[in-house]
């Protein structure tokens, strides 16, 4: 029997989260103060009862979040209340598969006006239909965050390896030869190619940022395409060895940085990175890269970074700026050929990751479409 399709304002309402000051906040307590980008510290009380969903308002605008504890959601956020009878953690999967940040206004602070959601319309499976899918949903969701776990356990490996052959550069315990990125860069850093999302669906590949994963990029037969015109792709066609770096995103990701493969056709990069190649008789550039990954370099980008109302970013001075140690080419290749080894261990997580994923969306999407039957082993 097919679900009826209902309007969404007809069977949740978002309501207004309450403003909490910093200086209000207890941070002794034992409440999450909800963020619409997630907890913002503690609190001594709460005003909604768990378990419970918080939706971004303002800033991270249409963004999902799950609280299985009381929480405090403040005056950036609605919360969920159902209007009838609902499992809630259905009703986050549902809301999350919505996509809910498209309807975000983008002039000045994002924002999401609660009457766009409520016009949306989804099927409604009944309550027992309800509970079937999230065992389902939830069997997955647990897959995919012990991979996730794994996954970032194995990429601080490499850096642990740096520092293990390395020392810490800051305060280089080994008195190696110290530079900035600068005088070992022979071309770049250069900003990426912005197009609107009307170039994209054919034409000439081009690398994003969740193109790249641990210093490498992921998968080049799964990378998009857009039109680029002849002089866009002389300009901003990546070579091999070159070094591309997330300049824009949220402060986890600023700076995620990989190396370019060998590549069988052209593949441009995207406006939110910048890519530069340095001179191999000085240094490698996989070492750089994993430079780059060390918790001092990082600190380094987070101290420059130009904190706007979105997101930090980074720029190419910042980057010509950072500083590098300079040890022997000898001990650079031999770091290269231990890190190899850990690379394709967090390369092959990556991957069952990636699969996890798609196997989760592709659950989601037709549990609220109506399409989910079975279940998972």
């Amino acid at each position: 029997m097919a679900w009826p399709r209902v309007r969404l304002g007809d069977v949740v309402s978002l309501e207004y989260g309450k403003s909490l000051p910093a200086d209000l906040r207890d941070p002794r307590g034992k409440f999450p103060v909800a963020g619409s980008n997630g907890p913002h510290g503690q609190h001594t009380s709460a005003f909604v009862s768990s378990p419970g969903i918080v939706v971004g308002r303002k800033g991270s605008a249409g963004r999902v979040i799950w609280y299985d504890e009381d929480f405090w959601p403040i005056d950036t956020t609605y919360y969920v209340v159902p209007k009838i009878s609902l499992d809630m953690r259905w009703t986050y999967f549902m809301l999350s598969h919505l996509q809910l940040n498209q309807l975000a206004t983008t002039t000045g602070v994002p924002g999401l006006n609660r009457n766009d959601v409520y016009n949306l319309g989804i099927y409604l499976p009944p309550l027992a239909e309800q509970r079937r899918i999230v065992d389902i949903l939830d069997q997955a969701d647990r897959l995919r965050r012990l991979r996730d776990e794994a996954d970032a356990n194995a990429a601080r490996i490499l850096p642990a390896l740096f520092i293990k052959m390395f020392g810490d550069p800051g305060n280089n315990p080994r008195k190696l030869p110290t530079v900035e990125l600068a005088t070992v860069v022979i071309k770049g850093p250069q900003n990426g190619l912005y197009k609107p999302a009307s170039s994209y669906g054919g034409g000439t590949k081009i690398l994003r940022i969740d193109g790249f994963y641990a210093g490498e990029v992921s998968n080049l037969d799964t990378l998009k395409r857009l039109k680029a015109s002849p002089e866009e792709i002389a300009k901003y066609g990546l070579e091999k060895s070159d070094i591309v770096v997330n300049r824009v995103n949220s402060e986890e990701y600023l700076g995620k940085s990989a190396i370019i493969p060998a590549l069988s056709e052209p593949v441009v990069f995207e406006s939110n990175m910048m890519r530069f190649t340095v001179d191999t008789l000085q240094i490698l550039p996989e070492f750089v890269v994993a430079h780059l990954q060390t918790s001092f370099t990082r600190a380094e980008m987070l101290s420059k970074a130009k904190r706007a109302i979105n997101q930090p970013s980074i720029n190419q001075q910042d980057v010509r700026s950072l500083t590098i140690l300079l040890p022997s080419l000898a001990d650079q290749k031999r770091f290269i050929i231990a890190s190899n080894k850990v690379r394709t261990l967090v390369f092959r997580f990556e991957t069952e990751r990636v699969k996890l994923k798609r196997l989760f969306d592709v659950l989601i999407h037709r549990a609220v479409s109506g399409t989910l039957s079975g279940s998972l082993q």
